[in-house]
């Protein structure tokens, strides 16, 4: 009977190494498709304000400028959407060349530099979206 347990004791530690090795790889790649996911919508967000902020510009034509001193200021941020783009090929260079090498920190950190990115863009669009309709408004008077 003794000379069962050995075998089923290295047994039963070569499958809890292969679970958490498979567990960690799942984990690793989850946090790579996640990391390409976020620089997707963040880009997706970059371009939609880039949209916006045109369509924002394209009304300012129509009004005093009087009306258009916050439509002015949200349309100075042009150059910050040029330049979060650009930090974003950055960043998918970095996934490209170095996410299989990473570390399970380094690519927690560089999902929550993304995610702020993009909830900061978003907020960004909410603000065009507040000055567009403002100026729907006046428009309208």
């Amino acid at each position: 009977m003794n000379y069962l347990i050995a075998p089923i004791v290295l047994v039963l530690l070569g499958l809890s190494f292969f679970f958490v090795r498979e567990r960690r790889w799942r984990r690793r790649e989850q946090c790579i498709r996640t990391l390409l996911d976020e620089a997707d919508a963040l880009e997706a967000s970059l371009l939609t304000c880039r949209e916006r902020m045109q369509t924002l510009r394209g009304m300012l034509t129509d009004l005093p400028e009087e009306m258009t001193g916050d439509a002015d200021e949200a349309l100075a941020a042009d150059d910050k959407v040029q330049a979060a783009l650009r930090d974003l090929l950055q960043h998918r260079l970095w996934i490209k060349q170095h996410a299989v090498d990473a570390g399970q920190p380094e690519l927690d950190a560089a999902i929550g530099a993304l995610r702020q990115s993009r909830r900061s863009m978003e907020q960004q669009l909410r603000h065009l979206d507040d000055i567009t309709a403002a100026l729907r408004e006046a428009r309208a008077r």
